[in-house]
């Protein structure tokens, strides 16, 4: 009995050799847990540095789109002004090429259904005016036009169209007799047809008994 303990034992001490001889004969492998962690962090490292570079493009992109729109908006404010400054321009030269009226002799200057300029301060104090202008002016025309209001004449040989001429005529005989070319004139009489006071009321039709004095700018005058 006691061998056969001896010979168990011996076994056991055997096998208990050849255990830990082949332990020690396993390669050591390093766990893959301390891998793991450099690995992920690398990566979110690289992730990060990714978003951070293309951040930085977008604003590098946004900027250059603001300095592009910057440059539009200038440029589209410069266009406009210039623009604006045509349109300035082309309504002085249209404001210069329109008649400009000097004068206009109204009630007081002629007599209702009369054609003689009546004498007064006012009428001649006007006549010396416009003759400066007219003077002034080289090249320019002159257009004088005659109205009436709407009462007859009770003159036979005389309606209000042929009274508005006239009238207009008187004017342009005076502005003759201070030195104005008749060249320079143009009569027109437009009777009762234009105007600009009601002839109901005598206030009205001494408003529409007139004579308006027109200058013409020379034409192609800058």
């Amino acid at each position: 009995m006691r061998l056969i303990i001896i010979g168990l034992s011996i076994v056991f001490f055997t096998l208990s050799g050849i255990i830990t001889f082949k332990a020690l004969e396993l390669p050591v492998h390093k766990a893959s847990y301390q891998d793991k962690p450099k690995d992920v962090r690398s990566e979110a490292n690289n992730v990060i540095k990714k978003m951070t570079e293309d951040q930085d493009a977008n604003r590098a992109v946004v900027a250059d789109l603001q300095a592009t729109i910057a440059q539009l908006e200038d440029k589209l404010k410069t266009k406009e002004q210039v623009i604006e400054s045509i349109k300035i321009t082309d309504a002085e030269k249209d404001a210069e090429s329109r008649p400009r009226i000097l004068a206009v002799f109204g009630g007081e200057t002629f007599s209702s259904g009369r054609v003689a300029i009546n004498d007064n301060d006012v009428a001649l104090s006007m006549i010396e005016n416009i003759v400066g202008e007219i003077s002034a002016s080289q090249g320019s025309r002159v257009i004088i036009e005659g109205h009436t209001d709407n009462i007859p004449t009770g003159k036979r040989h005389l309606d209000n169209m042929g009274l508005s001429l006239q009238r207009a005529r008187a004017i342009a005989n005076v502005l003759v007799s201070h030195g104005v070319s008749s060249d320079r004139i143009s009569v027109i009489g437009y009777g009762e047809a234009q105007p600009i006071g009601s002839n109901d009321t005598e206030e009205g039709r001494a408003k529409n008994r007139r004579v308006e004095v027109k200058l013409i700018p020379k034409e192609g005058k800058n």
